[in-house]
């Protein structure tokens, strides 16, 4: 059955370090519900809880990006396994697969009794329909549902222009059932070592730096400007690219921008997978401005527009993990890149 990550080998409850008030709550229900669910292992405690069933029989946690929800999930899923069998997929992985929702909850159902779902998005109607039927069907079933989001379920497309069977399920139905729990904070990527390095400016400034360094550092690297790499996302399945690109040791992407919802898209697939991917290359990427600037939230306005927005925010935490910002729009900063490189041949 699929697991969390490499990278989330070590999260458990006790590596897990709340910052506030919400997120010992979103602590203290996770703990319970693991508790809940070992107590209801076995034929006799399954055969006792048709009578008396669970308060909530799931738990959704929402909030802003950065906050550790996933990382609470993955220490109930560490908790768990191989007790109770559990089963870990990132919300996309639900959306690629070719079964239809009934026929995904019957398999998944057979092997596991805890689905972790990551990063369920405000995404495409299309796909909402998709996980709405899922979680019915999972439910049918008696698989709990353990998920992490950035949009309450209430605020899914689904739930706003779909039929009154959606919006009745995750208005009413859902939160029945379903512990609801907003996980606040500040983003925990801004305090990780940062492995990359982005440039910040003019075009011509910023390119030169980053060549410099590609020059300096000799390895299995990819040089690919953004325009190209837009076009490859086109005409190229996003699988069989990331394949390509995962394959290197460095990646640098030129003059990354973002003029339109489309745009967004294309590089928050991008993102995802460099981020997740276990042995991913480093990243380094110049921009005209910072990823914050990229795609502002304020400048869309509803619908899908604003979905994507909404998850582009963690397209900008996670860009600014990968690599550390250098900032060469003001005039102190590109005095000071200029000391710095008067011995060299950049001008």
């Amino acid at each position: 059955m699929p697991a969390p990550p490499p990278r989330f080998s070590e999260a458990t409850f006790a590596t897990y370090v709340a910052q506030n008030t919400s997120q010992e709550a979103a602590t203290e229900a996770a703990q319970a519900l693991v508790a809940d669910i070992r107590a209801r292992q076995g034929w006799w405690a399954r055969f006792r809880a048709r009578w008396a069933p669970p308060a909530w029989n799931g738990l959704y946690l929402v909030g802003p990006v950065g906050t550790g929800k996933t990382h609470l999930m993955v220490s109930m899923y560490h908790a768990l396994v191989p007790e109770v069998p559990c089963t870990f997929l990132h919300s996309s992985e639900l959306f690629r697969t070719s079964k239809t929702p009934e026929a995904f909850a019957r398999d998944l159902a057979e092997e596991a009794r805890v689905l972790c779902l990551d990063e369920v998005e405000l995404d495409d109607p299309a796909n909402e329909a998709r996980l709405v039927h899922t979680l019915k069907s999972l439910a049918a079933r008696g698989v709990t549902l353990v998920a992490t989001s950035n949009v309450e379920p209430d605020k899914f497309l689904a739930a706003e222009f779909g039929n009154d069977r959606f919006r009745r399920f995750l208005s009413e139905e859902f939160r029945k059932t379903h512990k609801i729990l907003v996980v606040r904070g500040e983003d925990y990527r801004a305090r990780l070592e940062k492995p990359g390095r982005a440039w910040v400016g003019p075009a011509d400034r910023t390119d030169a730096l980053m060549r410099l360094h590609a020059d300096d550092h000799p390895g299995r690297t990819r040089w690919l400007p953004f325009d190209e790499l837009r076009a490859r996302t086109i005409d190229t399945a996003h699988v069989e690219l990331m394949e390509e690109l995962l394959a290197y040791d460095a990646l640098y992407l030129a003059q990354v921008d973002v003029t339109n919802t489309d745009d967004a898209l294309r590089l928050l697939r991008v993102v995802d997978d460099v981020y997740t991917a276990p042995n991913a290359p480093q990243l380094y990427f110049t921009a005209p401005r910072p990823p914050r600037a990229l795609f502002p939230q304020e400048d869309q306005h509803s619908g899908l527009a604003q979905g994507i927005a909404e998850k582009f925010i963690r397209t900008v935490s996670r860009l600014e993990a990968l690599c550390a910002i250098e900032d060469l729009l003001h005039p102190s900063d590109i005095a000071q890149e200029a000391e710095a490189t008067s011995g060299s041949s950049i001008s």
